[in-house]
């Protein structure tokens, strides 16, 4: 039986090169990005004859493209959050895992209104959450108007070990965001948010979800030994 082809964007970024291990066994991939990435296809998404070539025969996306920069503005993040998405939407491809943030939810966590319920309206901390909300909702409305699956994942601070006190309590590791993708490729679900958080003992969020995600690992183990540092993650 052949494999599922999968196509991964952003596939030179940090997020991606933690991702790859967990998907490399169970997928045939296209990895692209617009900086080199070894083995995969260096173009522009916002260009729609590559985007088409990368997509042609593809069965599903992870789409992990973007800028990331909570301090964008909006004409920074017009092309490469919102219209990159509802370009990689019509594609047609059955099955789109969008890279939203928790930036989408911000607000929430600034004003200590915590856990984070993922059912609450987005409430976006920065122009950048404010893209990944917006995106969250193309999403959505693709998915209900057409045969699409799409499961949008907020996902936290994605690294291999907390990068500071702050990031504790919304950090993502390398095992959890693996386990995250592969339940988001293949659950059964036509549009799903999910939180992207590791089960943090510091957690602000919620991770109930329906895609039959569950966390591992937890921040605190590198508690004492990461750098005290308030600025580090969502916008406060």
């Amino acid at each position: 039986m052949s494999k599922r082809r999968v196509l991964l964007t952003g596939a030179a970024g940090g997020v991606a090169q933690l991702l790859l291990p967990g998907l490399v066994d169970s997928y045939d991939l296209v990895l692209t990005d617009r900086r080199p990435v070894p083995g995969g296809v260096t173009g522009d998404l916002a260009d729609p004859a590559f985007l088409a070539k990368v997509t042609e025969g593809v069965d599903a996306i992870v789409h992990l493209a973007a800028n990331a920069n909570p301090q964008a503005t909006w004409d920074e993040l017009r092309i490469p959050n919102v219209e990159v998405v509802a370009s990689l939407l019509a594609t047609g491809v059955s099955r789109i895992v969008l890279a939203s943030s928790g930036h989408a939810m911000g607000q929430y966590v600034t004003n200590a209104r915590v856990p984070v319920d993922p059912d609450w309206p987005v409430a976006p901390c920065c122009a950048y959450g404010a893209t990944k909300g917006f995106a969250e909702a193309l999403g959505q409305a693709h998915a209900y108007r057409t045969a699409t699956s799409v499961v949008s994942l907020r996902l936290g601070a994605t690294s291999a070990e907390p990068l500071a006190t702050s990031a504790l309590g919304g950090w993502l590791g390398p095992a959890d965001l693996r386990q995250l993708v592969l339940c988001a490729l293949e659950a059964d679900v036509r549009y799903e948010v999910c939180p992207g958080v590791s089960a943090n003992t510091r957690s602000e969020w919620d991770v109930r979800n329906a895609i039959g995600y569950q966390p591992t690992l937890d921040s605190e183990m590198y508690a004492d030994g990461v750098p005290v540092d308030e600025s580090w993650g969502l916008c406060r």
